[in-house]
């Protein structure tokens, strides 16, 4: 399936600075992005029927790198997310909540509807996609909403010796102890080894939906500090001493930024607006 683009580029959103050559769409699936008035729209579309982890994806990515050589200084990256609809059936049937298939709800977190990410690193993508980890690295901030709440997960990719250093999470007492305490022991390795989340929360600041909100990503004190934001308010940060710089050169020339979203029905449109790097 082609990747169709508009041509209505205005405002904030430059066709030569952003691309959606992210990811390839699946059989059946729909991914567009256009532009214009200084507002951009993610649409995701599916024909996959219903059935466990099904999904349909939209994102976009800087085309060239942005910030500082080796992410000098401090480097913020912020976006509104305007509005957030759905159409069609639901038909992620389903997703527990360690991200494995399922075919019935997960009584501990429920529905999963849908997901937001940003993300800041040496490759166009997320924390998770394939990269290598002896030379790629890469931090992001993701919203994954449940029928239940909204857990925010800072996070980055896994380092070859992350997973003797850290805890690997995903047990079903790891899982349901989360879903009590709605907290986890940072760093840990998550259950499928593709991530390191550096800090886990629960409807932050009372937020009942992950839009109509300002996000931000940033990494201070030449990328050793790396926090997320809403609405301007710092909610997590964290230390990362010499993450960027175990891979001599990956961010010389900068980074790329990444925007994703994801969700479980079989039409879906991110409006965001504002956006700032």
């Amino acid at each position: 399936m082609k990747v169709q683009i508009s041509d209505d580029f205005k405002g904030d959103f430059d066709r030569s600075t952003w691309t959606t050559d992210i990811r390839r769409p699946t059989e059946g699936e729909v991914s567009r992005y256009s532009a214009g008035g200084g507002t951009a729209r993610l649409y995701a579309e599916t024909g996959e029927p219903a059935g466990p982890g099904v999904m349909a994806y939209s994102g976009f990515a800087t085309r060239s790198r942005v910030f500082q050589p080796n992410l000098a200084g401090d480097s913020l990256f912020e976006v509104t997310l305007v509005d957030y609809v759905h159409e069609g059936e639901f038909l992620n049937r389903y997703l527990a909540a360690d991200g494995a298939d399922a075919d019935e709800e997960d009584h501990l977190v429920g529905k999963y509807l849908m997901g937001f990410c940003m993300a800041i690193g040496s490759f166009q993508g997320l924390v998770g996609c394939e990269s290598d980890q002896e030379t790629d690295r890469i931090v992001q901030i993701q919203c994954d909403w449940w029928s239940t709440g909204l857990w925010f997960n800072l996070c980055r990719n896994v380092l070859q010796e992350d997973k003797e250093k850290y805890p690997v999470g995903g047990t079903p007492h790891d899982v349901a102890d989360t879903a009590e305490t709605k907290s986890i022991t940072c760093p840990a390795v998550t259950a499928p080894g593709d991530a390191v989340i550096l800090a886990l929360r629960h409807n932050p600041l009372g937020y009942a939906v992950p839009y109509e909100h300002r996000w931000g990503l940033g990494l201070a004190d030449d990328a050793n500090t790396l926090y997320w934001t809403l609405d301007g308010t710092t909610v997590d940060q964290v230390e990362i001493p010499g993450f960027f710089d175990s891979s001599p050169g990956c961010v010389a020339e900068g980074a790329y930024v990444t925007i994703l979203g994801g969700a479980s029905y079989q039409r879906n449109t991110w409006t965001i607006a504002d956006v700032r790097c």
